[in-house]
């Protein structure tokens, strides 16, 4: 019996899990991909290891109060429930009263590092008289690659993440699909009503719109407001009078967003997610700058007060993601839908 809510989430679609330094080494952590649980670890040569989450022993959650061992010079993770007798290698082996098994047991989540980000295409499961089974899932769509992307200044005609400086990550689940955050991602009205407050905008306009196969790319306009309360606002400083947004989308999960706020200053934001399940999904972003604060920025409290800047963005946005409804009947269209409607049909015509 094929389990039913694998079909629904973008099969042989990659997915990004966050980025490689994210990952802390000999801290395993739990990550729900496609409505199955793993434990994922850094280990200190360096190596990233994903196993399924569930003890073939008794049942333990591994991410749950396992630690990391050395076994015969190999890095390997102790169960939390029986860790001096059950210990798990990165490649599935499991040692058991001392011994190495000669072939995997565990199923191991294969993992791919490209441009500092983590991606996998997951696994399929199956039960068959009460029992799982696994196996990688086939590609069907390649890795993004967003080294080239459009309306990148000359200055930083390609776009090379360890290059760039990292200021910022979030990471939270939301209770919605893959759809929606995509819609949101590609809504550019929302900025003028979601974030009217945090980002100060009159009126947008969308410009330079394209679309191949699942990439989309467009620029979106912010005008800023010139009302007394704007002009007042603590968000004001972070804000500029037209405010260039460049947006490059990779369906159905990335999306890279560029601003030149001043310069010779670029600010890149790294927008993932993946589906937990089928009413659930982990969306993530990580901030980058290609400078550094300057003394007076910090003596100015620059980078915490950016940090809030972002942080209420993504709580407004996050709000009203766990607050739209999956079933309704679209009546009304925008006239800067179309990005969003774009991106829409190419996943409800998903066909891979």
């Amino acid at each position: 019996m094929k389990i039913e809510s694998q079909t629904q989430m973008y099969e042989g679609s990659p997915w990004c899990l966050g980025r490689y330094e994210s990952f802390e080494i000999n801290k395993p952590q739990l990550i729900t991909l496609l409505n199955h649980d793993y434990v994922i670890w850094k280990d200190k040569q360096g190596n990233l290891n994903a196993l399924d989450n569930i003890c073939p022993h008794a049942g333990a959650n591994l991410a749950k109060g396992s630690h990391i061992v050395e076994f015969k010079e190999k890095s390997c993770l102790a169960c939390p429930y029986h860790g001096n007798k059950v210990k798990f290698l990165g490649d599935g082996k499991v040692i058991v009263d001392g011994n190495i098994s000669t072939k995997e047991i565990q199923p191991v989540l294969p993992l791919q590092v490209v441009n500092g980000l983590v991606w996998t295409y997951g696994l399929d499961w199956e039960e068959q008289n009460g029992k799982l089974s696994s196996q990688p899932i086939e590609p069907r769509l390649a890795i993004p690659d967003f080294s080239n992307i459009a309306f990148l200044p000359e200055y930083n005609s390609q776009l090379n993440l360890s290059e760039l400086n990292h200021i910022y990550s979030f990471s939270e689940s939301f209770n919605g699909d893959i759809q929606q955050m995509m819609w949101n991602a590609h809504d550019g009205e929302h900025f003028a009503s979601t974030h009217y407050d945090s980002m100060l905008t009159k009126d947008i306009k969308i410009e330079n719109l394209t679309q191949n196969e699942n990439k989309i790319s467009w620029q979106l306009f912010l005008h800023k407001r010139d009302d007394k309360k704007a002009n007042k606002s603590k968000m004001s400083p972070f804000v500029n009078d037209v405010m260039i947004q460049c947006f490059n989308s990779f369906l159905p999960s990335l999306l890279i967003l560029t601003n030149e706020i001043a310069k010779g200053k670029l600010f890149v934001a790294v927008a993932y997610g993946y589906p937990e399940s089928p009413t659930k999904t982990r969306f993530c972003l990580d901030g980058y700058f290609n400078f550094k604060y300057a003394w007076w920025h910090k003596l100015l409290n620059f980078p915490q007060k950016g940090n809030n800047f972002r942080d209420t963005l993504l709580f407004e946005d996050l709000t009203i993601l766990n607050n739209l409804y999956s079933t309704f009947n679209k009546k009304i269209a925008l006239k800067n839908d179309t990005p969003a409607e774009l991106a829409m049909n190419y996943l409800k015509n998903w066909n891979y």
